[in-house]
């Protein structure tokens, strides 16, 4: 993966303000020479006041994995701006998916064991602080793969909490997990596709997300991206929804009537108390 990306200013709150950033996006892209997007983690957030520790351990005791996540409180002014600073329940149930059904999500497992092909390319949506995309890395990884793995966020205060995590919690730092940004929708994905010189042949065989959806207006962006990202052959799609989480106005009919219009196919992998869907998408053949 390209180790160089242009990130422009971006928080998602302008969603729920109503903040029409398209042109200032738009501009900043056309006027920004390419740099190293973690020159602007310079500019520090207000030191975490909240700190989580996950310890996760596979089906018969094989690995044992313990993250160490920094955020902010629900309630405070940080994640008022980017929702994506404190921890969402979602998550816990995205996480415990992946310990509990590690075979049947693991990317390209059949065609691995037919033509030792190693390689697996891991994208998250929407990171936040990274809980999820950490844990399907090193499961990956612990599982013999050559794994590639990609954090992504749009908003750019998440984005320096989330490379902080990530450095905190993944020690060999060979270059195989990033964090980048990434805008929703197909104007955008062409754009970051365009700076990241990636084709077609650079899909991802999983890309995950969780408590990705609480105003309609996004949900076709989300869709419209993974379905440039993700491989049309063998990818997979994992989303953990909550349809009651404060501030949420988005039906789980909406969302899959949108994926089915872009030609997703839906299976339900997951439901709590009518509360908590983990829907699995694969692209129509």
């Amino acid at each position: 993966m390209a180790s160089q990306s242009v990130e422009v200013p971006w928080v998602d709150a302008w969603i729920r303000w109503e903040h029409n950033s398209k042109q200032e996006d738009n501009d900043s892209i056309g006027n920004s020479d390419s740099s190293d997007s973690n020159d602007d983690d310079n500019e520090s957030l207000p030191p975490p006041t909240e700190s989580y520790t996950f310890t996760y351990t596979t089906p018969g005791n094989n690995i044992r994995i313990t993250l160490k996540l920094d955020g902010y409180h629900s309630d405070s002014e940080q994640t008022w701006n980017s929702t994506g600073l404190t921890l969402w329940r979602s998550s816990h149930y995205l996480c415990q998916y992946l310990i509990d059904h590690t075979v049947e999500w693991m990317p390209n497992h059949n065609r691995i064991e037919n033509d030792n092909e190693q390689e697996v390319k891991i994208l998250e949506v929407g990171s936040g602080l990274g809980r999820c995309g950490m844990l399907a890395h090193i499961l990956s990884q612990a599982h013999g793969y050559d794994t590639k793995t990609l954090l992504t966020d749009g908003d750019t205060d998440t984005l320096k909490q989330l490379r902080q995590n990530v450095r905190h919690n993944i020690k060999n730092d060979d270059g195989s997990i990033e964090c980048k940004q990434l805008l929703w929708g197909k104007e955008y994905v062409m754009q970051y596709l365009q700076q990241q010189q990636l084709n077609g042949s650079k899909t991802f065989d999983l890309i995950i997300g969780s408590d990705l959806l609480y105003v309609p207006s996004v949900i076709q962006p989300l869709f419209e991206t993974v379905l440039h990202l993700l491989n049309p052959d063998s990818g997979k799609f994992l989303m953990a929804h909550c349809c009651r989480r404060v501030g949420n106005d988005v039906t789980l009919e909406e969302v899959l009537s949108v994926a089915k219009d872009l030609g997703f196919e839906c299976e339900e992998k997951m439901r709590n108390d009518e509360d908590i869907v983990l829907f699995s998408f694969t692209v129509n053949a």
